[in-house]
């Protein structure tokens, strides 16, 4: 297994409909507070050894404390031979992180396969969570609004919603159920 934070931007991504992705909202401190059904089995299978079921193992924990991800790694990568697990920061608030996990089956972990959402795709959905307009964002990242709106065309059909709202629910649901 590797455990590998990663921002590299070059390979393609996975088919989305190839991917399969779960949710965990965690404490800054690592303390796993919500995890979908298909989270807690990967953290599970993957993790049982390494860290307590209601924990984050430690090399995760450490890259969510690193900093504001800024000039940090986008997505925290792990490596099985034949399937690759991406972990992206999603919503960052006071008490709680959202994580977005995304697993391809069958791919070497040699060949470069990437999460579905690239940073800034990530960076645009936490500002549609936090209730931002196309102009307030594309303002905040210095982007033209016809910008963002081409990210949330990309963007819907990797969560597998069809508006801005049902992604902003798709975030923000998960720090509710905690």
């Amino acid at each position: 297994m590797s455990l590998d934070p990663s921002s590299d931007q070059t390979d393609r991504a996975p088919d989305p409909a190839e991917a399969l992705q779960a949710l965990l909202v965690v404490s800054p401190d690592g303390r796993i507070q919500f995890a979908t059904a298909r989270a807690d089995l990967w953290m599970r299978a993957l993790f049982a050894a390494a860290s307590p079921s209601d924990r984050l193992p430690e090399a995760i924990t450490r890259w969510l404390s690193d900093g504001t991800f800024g000039g940090q790694p986008s997505r925290f990568i792990v490596d099985q031979p034949g399937r690759r697990l991406c972990v992206q920061l999603l919503c960052r608030e006071a008490n709680s992180v959202c994580l977005l996990l995304q697993q391809n089956r069958g791919i070497p972990a040699s060949n470069g396969g990437r999460c579905a959402l690239t940073e800034r795709q990530t960076e645009v959905l936490s500002w549609v969570a936090r209730g931002k307009t196309n102009a307030e964002i594309g303002e905040i990242l210095s982007l033209k609004t016809g910008t963002i709106g081409k990210y949330l065309e990309r963007i819907f059909p990797k969560l597998g919603v069809e508006n801005r709202t049902a992604a902003a629910s798709f975030v923000l649901r998960t720090n509710r159920a905690r």
